[in-house]
Order: structure tokens, then C-alpha cells, then sequence
């Protein structure tokens, strides 16, 4: 189902709500918001107190969703506003926990430490040059303002996380076409790269030591909004009890529907039964509450299909290990279909990859080269040590030849030996049946190693809000709904990226740089209510 086909239907259930007088609250809704009246009615400026009023607690801002949702609450409190946030789950982090370990940004002082030259130009990124490269990778169907603002803060973060001494390395797994390393992540104190939950502890630290009251194991259920159309609060539940939170602005920053099977069954029929690489509170609360505020949302597909290992598929939701190399990044490594075929490029994007084309199981299949690339491009976690193990337990195999190799993955070993003789030659000549470009080819050598893999969802980013350079979400007439913020992975593709995946990390990245837009707008829009 299409999102305007979405939007249709939330009008009609809206509908049948007024006549009705009620709507069963159920897995993919709760009761539909009262006070949603004509954009041009007469603006109330009065703000409900805790006091006798209704209200079980009150701030200048609310955020909702405390994944990358936690940079606005920072950027709330910095401006000056009483800040509560809301979590679903137990601990702040969210999807943004469970990224690759990259936060993409430019022109940062991580850059300039670890001597990054942009190849084409032999000089030192700027926002400029990064703001063009996004331009042109989007093919233009980008805002450009919007596109400056959240790389500036994007480059803010980087820089503040070395001032504070945090072991910051960079890596070209970055934007296609722009040879410079703008891929961020964190090393250890074990010396080892650490996972996107390094960035987030960061992220929970500076929160905690804010004035930020943190609601944990509290989720959101739908947006208060006055006569004249103007958020005023937020009822969540918890403990088990509902609660109303009296907000001049609220920040809504969920991080999209992942892990609501029935959300996919009906929007994305093509991903029944496909695994979950994401957190497990992704449910689509934040849709849920805004297309009854009549917002208005924009995309040009609903997933984004991901390889998950299938050792890890087990599990109803991957928490890290889902993928051992970023395909963009690693030049000795193929992938097979079920049938131990190559069928698309390896540096596709895994966000524009069709689902169709990810065969169950597939393969992940790469060489003793890789492993020993100093620039390899681990995902998620994953070390040198910790792949080591996993070979010694078996389930990513080892193997002295392609024919060894299609054996112990119960493949015909002479379409395996000929996939990777016909790539090996691909690399040598510079050419490629999938149209993969040629230097990011680089021939498979014995020893072999081979990863089984199915499809996961990693992402609903590509349906996302609208919003405005403020991050101020749109309604569908195009008019932001006062008081109302988009933030994190809501937002992510549509508004800025176009229809193009631009980066390794551009998903976190973004989901920091526009949770800080938002955070700070809402809360001028708040203060200024006082």
C-alpha cells in the first residue's frame, strides 16, 4: 500500500471514528486525536498547567523516541527548554544502537587528524564540496539548505567527540563517487571498532547529565492537539497506567515500523516473513499518532532489504553481527543467490537493493585478502578476532577451494567455481556484468570464507515525514502543524537524500543532524509560547 493510499485510509478510518463516536485501539492504532480543526481557525496561545488542569506533568518539549531522538533533547535543554523524553524501551538508543558503527560527516576534525584528501582535488573536505557531492549523488532531488544544515551538525558531533578525547577514525566507506573518507567510528579501549552502540552511550551520557527528565518503558500514544489545530501535549502509558504530559512542542522521532509485522503485512507484503535488523519498539507509533494530526508523508519505496546473517535470524530481532562486511567496501567479496549465482552488484546500496533479488538463503562469500585489508570495511562490531571465531565455530566457513567452498554451503561446485572465475576476470579487465565498478574489484583468492545469509528489514526510512528546513512537519496542504517536530530516522531519506543512498552512515548521521534541528526549533517554538 502506498503512502497516499495510507494517507486515504486514515481519512476514511477518521471518518468512521466521527460517526461512530470510538475506534478500537489495536496493534496499528489507538483512539484517533480530538481538536484537529481548520488550519485557519483563531490561534490559542494558553498553555495548560500540571496545576488542576488534566496534567500529570508538563515541559516546554517533548521528544518521543530516544534513538537519535536523544540529540534533540540535547539541543532542546542547550536552548534553554525544560525537556521530557519518552523512550518504549528500557534503555535510550533505539535503531540508532544498532547501526554499522559509521556516522557519516564532513570536513571534521577526525578527518584532519587522520590526513583524509579528497583524491580528486588533493584537499581537505569541506561542507561545501561534501554539499555538492550530496546534490549530485541525489541527481538533485534534494533540499539543499536542509542537506547544509543537518551536515553541519553532523560535522558539530564528530568534532565535539574529539574534544572530548574519543578515538575517532575514519574510512572511505563513504559517498559513492566521492573518494574521501567521511565514514566516522569509534575505537575501543580494546583496540577494536566498536559498533553504533559506542555512539550511543555517548549520546546517553550527555543526556543523562542534562536537566532532561528521561520517562524509560514509556510509549507514546497519541498527540493532544488544541481547537485551533496546536499540539498541546502528549498521553503516554507507563507502568502500565496512562499518563498526560502537558507540551508546548513535541519532537516525534520513532524510528519508523520495522518490527510491526502487520504494519509490513499490509504496506510491504514482500517482507512476511523476513527477519528484523533493527530495535524491537520500531513499531510505527510516530506514523500512527501523526497521520491523525493529518501529516503528511512522502517516499519513493517502503523498505530498505539487508542481508542478515542467517546464524543470527534465529533471534526475532539482530541486535549486531547482522552483516560482516559493508558490501560498498569490500573489494574481494561477491555475493551468491540460493542458487550459487551472482545476480546484481555487490556495491548496490542495500537500500535500492529489490528484495526480490535477495534470494533466501544467499551467500556472502569473500577471501583471505579481504580479511587481511586493513581497510575491510567491518560492519557493525565485527573484528578481526571476533570473525576468527566465528570461523573456528563453524558458521562462517573456511575453504582452500571454490569446489571445498560450494561443498560445505551445499552448492554445485561448478557454478560456484565459475561465478568467481567469471568475477576474477571481470576484475582483470575492468568490467562487470552487474556494471560494478572496476575498482572495487579486486580478484577472490584462496583460502575462500562464506557467510549464509536471508533477508532482514533494516529500515522504513524511505516513507518518511515531510518536513520544512525547520524540521517542522507538514500537513498535507504542505503547512507545518504547529508545534509539531519530526526527528531520527522519520525523517531520513525523503527530505533530504532524494532517492538515493549516499553513504555508509549517512542513516545515522542524518538521524543525529535532523533530531538537532528539530530539538532546537521546537524548542524557540516553545519558548516563544511563553
Amino acid at each position: 500500500m502506498t503512502m497516499e493510499l495510507l494517507e486515504e485510509k486514515r481519512g476514511v478510518d477518521r471518518r468512521n471514528f466521527i460517526k461512530g463516536g470510538a475506534m478500537a485501539a489495536g496493534a496499528l492504532g489507538f483512539a484517533a486525536l480530538a481538536g484537529c480543526a481548520p488550519k485557519d481557525s483563531a490561534k490559542d496561545t494558553s498553555m495548560a498547567s500540571t496545576a488542576g488542569e488534566g496534567w500529570d506533568d508538563e515541559a516546554d518539549v517533548v521528544v518521543i523516541g530516544l534513538g537519535g531522538g536523544m540529540a534533540a533533547v540535547l539541543a532542546a535543554v542547550d536552548a534553554g527548554a525544560t525537556v521530557i523524553g519518552i523512550e518504549k524501551g528500557s534503555a535510550m538508543g533505539g535503531n540508532w544502537a544498532i547501526n554499522t558503527g559509521v556516522v557519516f560527516a564532513p570536513a571534521t576534525d577526525a578527518m584532519k587528524n587522520d590526513g583524509a584528501i579528497d583524491e580528486r582535488t588533493g584537499a581537505e573536505d569541506t561542507i561545501d564540496s561534501a554539499v555538492d557531492d550530496w546534490i549530485r549523488c541525489a541527481k538533485g532531488n534534494c533540499n539543499p539548505d536542509l542537506v547544509r544544515a543537518v551536515l553541519t551538525e553532523e560535522q558539530s558531533f564528530i568534532n565535539s567527540l574529539v574534544a572530548d578525547g574519543v578515538n575517532v577514525k575514519t574510512e572511505l566507506c563513504g559517498m559513492a563517487n566521492a573518494p574521501i573518507a567521511r565514514g566516522h567510528y569509534i575505537v575501543g579501549d580494546d583496540g577494536n571498532r566498536s559498533g553504533g552502540g559506542a555512539f550511543t552511550n555517548v549520546l546517553a551520557e550527555r543526556v543523562n547529565n542534562t536537566s532532561a527528565k528521561i520517562l524509560l518503558d514509556t510509549t507514546a500514544k497519541r498527540l493532544i492537539l488544541d481547537d485551533a489545530g496546536n499540539v498541546r501535549g502528549v498521553e503516554v502509558r507507563e507502568g502500565g497506567k496512562g499518563k498526560r504530559i502537558a507540551a508546548k512542542a513535541v519532537v516525534v522521532a520513532t524510528g519508523g515500523y520495522t518490527a510491526n509485522q502487520e504494519m509490513r503485512a499490509r504496506w510491504n507484503p514482500e517482507s512476511a516473513g523476513w527477519g528484523v535488523i533493527g530495535s524491537e519498539f520500531a513499531q510505527g507509533d510516530g506514523y500512527e499518532m501523526l497521520l491523525d494530526c493529518g501529516a503528511s508523508f512522502a517516499g519513493f519505496k517502503t523498505i530498505s532489504p539487508s542481508v542478515t546473517l542467517e546464524k543470527n535470524s534465529r533471534d526475532a530481532f539482530q541486535t549486531n553481527n547482522y552483516q560482516i562486511f559493508w558490501e560498498t567496501g569490500a573489494a574481494s567479496l561477491i555475493m551468491l543467490d540460493s542458487a550459487g549465482k551472482r545476480n546484481r552488484s555487490e556495491t548496490q546500496p542495500y537500500t535500492q537493493v529489490d528484495g526480490a533479488l535477495l534470494t533466501v538463503p544467499n551467500y556472502q562469500v569473500f577471501d583471505q585478502t579481504q580479511l587481511d585489508d586493513p581497510n575491510f570495511c567491518l560492519c557493525n562490531g565485527w573484528s578481526k578476532e571476533s570473525l576468527n571465531k566465528a570461523i573456528e565455530d563453524g558458521w562462517v566457513v573456511k575453504a582452500d577451494t571454490a569446489e571445498e567452498l560450494a561443498q560445505l554451503l551445499y552448492l554445485d561446485p561448478e557454478v560456484v567455481s565459475e561465478e568467481i572465475k567469471r568475477f576474477n576476470e571481470g576484475a582483470a579487465a575492468g568490467t562487470d556484468a552487474f556494471g560494478r565498478p572496476a575498482d572495487t574489484m579486486r580478484a577472490l583468492q584462496p583460502p575462500y570464507y562464506a557467510a549464509t545469509g536471508t533477508n532482514g528489514i533494516s529500515g522504513t526510512d524511505c516513507n518518511c515525514l515531510k518536513v520544512d528546513d525547520q524540521a517542522r512537519v507538514l500537513d498535507r496542504d504542505g503547512d507545518p502543524i504547529n508545534g509539531i517536530y519530526g526527528g531520527g530516522n522519520d525523517m531520513y531519506y525523503w527530505n533530504w537524500a532524494g532517492s538515493s543512498y549516499i553513504a555508509s552512515g549517512g542513516g545515522a548521521g542524518a538521524a543525529y543532524g535532523f533530531s538537532v534541528i528539530a530539538g532546537r526549533n521546537a524548542a524557540a517554538y516553545a519558548l516563544s509560547e511563553k
